[in-house]
């Protein structure tokens, strides 16, 4: 008969769920606004709003872990996932901060297929914490990481494009400058969600 290496207490399994699915809210509004064409202050107030909920679940999360002597994985795990997935949050919001800030157009194409990109990876992410408590769903769990590993790939690909693009049709420097950098910040962004990804395969290694 297996051991199941994992406690049947799962409150850290429930706070980073909360922190998961407040990640895919957030992504998913974003990718609403840029569809819509607006970034007004009304939209980046919500976007950071959600960031905030992300830093109370993770301080929560921290909390708990100073408080707690048995817990359900390794505590540097349920930190380091905790803190990932909030950094994924505070780069969603410094991206919809610095759009308002460069006055940037929010209908740009290849800004909007990473946001898409970014959208489709924090699902996946929240779909992977949802079950990653569940030993018997390893396999589902793994898969949506593999899935993240595309979606980043894709990242690059969009990345290569939308800068040549950019050299190839954009005169004003300045604005080079800042499209280019707000490539390169979704482009970390997306490979932040691939680290969150490495960090539950770490997680399911351990405990596999």
């Amino acid at each position: 008969m297996p051991i199941n290496f994992m406690p049947k207490e799962v409150k850290f399994f429930d706070y980073l769920n909360l922190q998961a699915e407040n990640l895919v809210k957030a992504s998913g509004y974003f990718k609403s606004i840029l569809k819509n064409g607006v970034l007004d202050e009304a939209a980046a107030k919500k976007i950071h709003d959600f960031e905030h909920e992300g830093d109370t679940l993770s301080h929560e999360i921290t909390d708990m872990l100073n408080r707690t002597f048995i817990t359900p994985i390794d505590r540097e795990d349920i930190y380091a996932l905790a803190n990932q997935l909030d950094d994924v949050l505070d780069m969603l919001n410094a991206m919809a901060g610095r759009m308002r800030l460069y006055k940037l157009d929010p209908g740009n194409e290849y800004f909007s297929q990473f946001i898409d990109l970014i959208d489709q990876s924090s699902v996946a992410l929240s779909n992977a914490v949802k079950h990653m408590h569940d030993t018997k769903r390893t396999r589902r769990v793994l898969d949506h990481c593999i899935e993240i590993n595309r979606l980043e790939n894709m990242g690059d690909q969009v990345r290569e494009k939308a800068i040549g693009n950019l050299f190839e049709t954009e005169k004003d420097p300045i604005m080079v400058i800042k499209w280019k950098e707000m490539y390169e910040v979704a482009e970390s962004t997306l490979d932040k969600c691939e680290h969150v990804a490495k960090v539950i395969e770490a997680i399911l290694v351990k405990h596999g």
